[in-house]
C-alpha cells in the first residue's frame, strides 16, 4: 500500500498531479478528503458484516483500501481508466478487491453473485444518481443494503418521499426500501470542492414492496401525480381515467378529489393504482 494519506487534500491533490489527471466535473469526480466521514462509512458498513461489497466509483481508492478489511470480497467498478491505473497502486495489491473498468449501469450484479447479496457502497455524482438509485432498484433482490453519498437534496427529498417535499423518484425507492438519513457532509469535505452539501444515507431493501398492485399501474399512478405538483388529484389523473369516472372511483376508496396528489400516501396510492388496474380489466 502506498503512503498516500488520501483524506489529505494536498497529498490527493499531488496524487493526481503526478499522475496527470484532472478531475472532471462531467464525471462528478469530487474525492472524498474527510476522515471523520470515512470513519462514519466504514463504521456503518462493519456493523452489517458484508461478505461480498460493491463499491460505486472507486476513484482513488480512499474507501476501498478500508472495505478490504471488512468484506470476503470487494468489487471496485470505476469508469475512468485513469483512476483505474491509480487504483491498481493503491489496492491492487489486496487479493480480496477486484477492480473493474467499468460504468456502473451496465454492471450486473446477477452475473456477479452466485448465490450472495451485495452490500453496496458509493459516492455519487449528482448527473448520474437517478439512473443509479433506479439500477438499484432494479437489483434489490441481489442487495442487502446500500451505503450513498449524495447532493443533500437528493436524499433529503428521497427521505421524505411520498409527501409534499418528495418527489416520483423518492417513492421509487421508498417503495421497495427503508431509507434513513446519517450524516451531513459539507462540500469542504472534497477535492475539489463541489457546489452544494452533501448526505451520507443508508437504503436496506424490504423482503416485498409498500404496494400490492402491480408495479406498472402504481408507478403511473406516481408519475402522475409527481408530474403535476400542487395539482388536486382529480387533475393530475385525468391521462388515465375518463373524466366523468375520476371523482366517483377517488370517493370510493376514500380519498378527496380536492386533496394535492402529493400528500397521499403509499395506502392510498396502491388503492388508486388497485382501481387503474380494475378499470383496465373492465375494458377488455
Amino acid at each position: 500500500m502506498p503512503s498516500n494519506d488520501l483524506t489529505s487534500k494536498k497529498e490527493v491533490a499531488a496524487l493526481l498531479s503526478k499522475a496527470g489527471i484532472h478531475p472532471s466535473k462531467r464525471l462528478g469526480q469530487n474525492f472524498l478528503v474527510n476522515g471523520a466521514v470515512l470513519d462514519t462509512i466504514i463504521g456503518e458498513v462493519s456493523s452489517a458484516h458484508p461478505r461480498v461489497i460493491v463499491e460505486i466509483g472507486a476513484g482513488l481508492g480512499t474507501v476501498t483500501c478500508k472495505l478490504a478489511r471488512i468484506a470476503n470480497r470487494v468489487i471496485a467498478v470505476e469508469l475512468d481508466r485513469r483512476l483505474v491505473g491509480i487504483l491498481r497502486q493503491t489496492v491492487g495489491q489486496e487479493g480480496n478487491v477486484e477492480i473493474r473498468q467499468q460504468d456502473f449501469l451496465s454492471f450486473s450484479l446477477v452475473e456477479e453473485l452466485a448465490g450472495d447479496k451485495a452490500f453496496v457502497v458509493g459516492n455519487i455524482p449528482y448527473r448520474i444518481t437517478a439512473p443509479i438509485l433506479k439500477h438499484l432498484v432494479q437489483q434489490r433482490e441481489h442487495i442487502s443494503s446500500a451505503l450513498l453519498l449524495t447532493q443533500n437534496e437528493v436524499a433529503t427529498k428521497i427521505a421524505h418521499s411520498p409527501g409534499k417535499d418528495g418527489t416520483s423518484l423518492g417513492v421509487l425507492v421508498q417503495a421497495y426500501a427503508d431509507v434513513k438519513l446519517l450524516r451531513s457532509v459539507p462540500r469542504g469535505s472534497f477535492f475539489p470542492v463541489p457546489e452544494v452539501d452533501s448526505t451520507l444515507w443508508a437504503i436496506s431493501f424490504l423482503d416485498s414492496p409498500r404496494f400490492m398492485t402491480n408495479a406498472e399501474d402504481f408507478f403511473a399512478i406516481v408519475r402522475a401525480v409527481y408530474g403535476v405538483r400542487r395539482k388536486m388529484i382529480r387533475g393530475a389523473l385525468r391521462d388515465l381515467f375518463p373524466n366523468e369516472n375520476i371523482e366517483e372511483l377517488l370517493r370510493s376508496v376514500d380519498i378527496d378529489p380536492t386533496l394535492r396528489g402529493e400528500v397521499l400516501g403509499f395506502a392510498q396510492l396502491d388503492a388508486i393504482a388497485r382501481s387503474l388496474t380494475d378499470f383496465g380489466q373492465d375494458r377488455l
